[in-house]
């Protein structure tokens, strides 16, 4: 892969598997050159997928590619993108390496002003990257054609659709009915159609995909990259709070707001806004239950929670859309 990215005189000098993420095989390379990167590598075509998971490394592609325009951001350059299929089955990626760490395995060490003004930053970062709109004017999951459709509503209804369709696949018991769920999404279609210019939604931004500065008394750490963007989504800049809070509300922290408010982003509080976070909080509650039919997750505590909270969760939300 790297022959083919950087030509046969480039060759790996060193090499180190990075285990922190759950999908794709990732290497950080000491390459011959002395550059520093990333290769990162996409599961076989035989590995259980969801649906919006397939192809998904092209995705990564068009959200670090559309990403690159918005100022100020920082992201590790997409050096290579192997996409034809001929070194390995699947596509692969290089990246340049980002220094520091990822937020998350330090979070308890850092102070709450330390945290504090990260949140403030991320919020800033997010308003530039809701800024970036599809060239295509079509909303979904890029790399998937089926989850992408030309308005909010039907592409969302596709996304959610999709998911049911594969708790059905993979044998996850639901607490209420594909079709109950469908028809939430359905009666709520006036709130989803008040999105109606696509824009950059990362949708995966928890600390474990932010890395930041290594924390040191005499510097507060700053974001160094916004990293892992495969799970990429066209459409409505208020999902992205839930993707950085799966089970919380990060469009209320106050800091976040500030930070997104302060570099010229708009957070919409009327009811259709609440209505749509509240399908979009339904969204992800479905997906983290049914992603652990194919995901083979060992931490039983994650698990066991996932099992106990997500159903609640889901079942709240229908009731609450009516």
């Amino acid at each position: 892969m790297i022959a083919e990215a950087f030509g046969p005189e480039v060759g790996v000098a060193r090499s180190e598997e990075l285990s922190d993420g759950f999908f794709n095989a990732a290497f950080r390379l000491l390459l011959t050159d002395g550059r520093d990167v990333v290769l990162k590598a996409s599961p076989p075509p035989e590995a259980a997928l969801l649906t919006y998971e397939r192809d998904i490394m092209r995705a990564e592609v068009e959200y670090f590619n559309a990403a690159a325009a918005a100022d100020g951001v920082p992201l590790p350059e997409l050096v290579h993108a192997g996409l034809d299929r001929t070194i390995i089955d699947g596509d692969y990626v290089v990246l340049s390496a980002v220094p520091g760490v990822t937020w998350n395995s330090v979070r308890e060490t850092l102070a709450e002003p330390q945290a504090a003004a990260l949140r403030r930053e991320l919020g800033g970062h997010l308003a530039r990257l809701h800024r970036i709109g599809n060239p295509r004017r079509t909303f979904g999951y890029p790399a998937v054609p089926e989850l992408s459709a030309p308005t909010w509503p039907d592409a969302f209804a596709a996304m959610l659709g999709a998911l049911v369709d594969d708790a059905d696949r993979y044998g996850v018991t639901l607490p209420v009915s594909g079709e109950d769920l469908r028809a939430a999404v359905r009666r709520n279609a006036d709130a989803l159609a008040a999105i109606t210019a696509p824009a950059l939604v990362h949708f995966d931004l928890w600390p474990g995909n932010i890395l930041i500065s290594v924390p040191e008394t005499a510097a507060p750490p700053r974001i160094n990259g916004l990293i892992d963007g495969e799970r990429v989504i066209w459409g409505d800049p208020l999902m992205e709070f839930v993707g950085a809070d799966v089970f919380g509300r990060a469009d209320r922290d106050p800091d976040i707001r500030a930070g997104y408010l302060g570099a010229g982003g708009t957070i919409a509080d009327d009811a259709p806004a609440q209505r749509r976070l509240v399908l979009y909080h339904l969204y992800m509650q479905l997906l983290l239950l049914v992603e652990t039919a194919p995901r083979g997750y060992t931490d039983q505590a994650y698990l066991t929670f996932v099992a106990s909270e997500c159903p609640k969760r889901i079942l709240a939300a229908v009731q609450e859309l009516g």
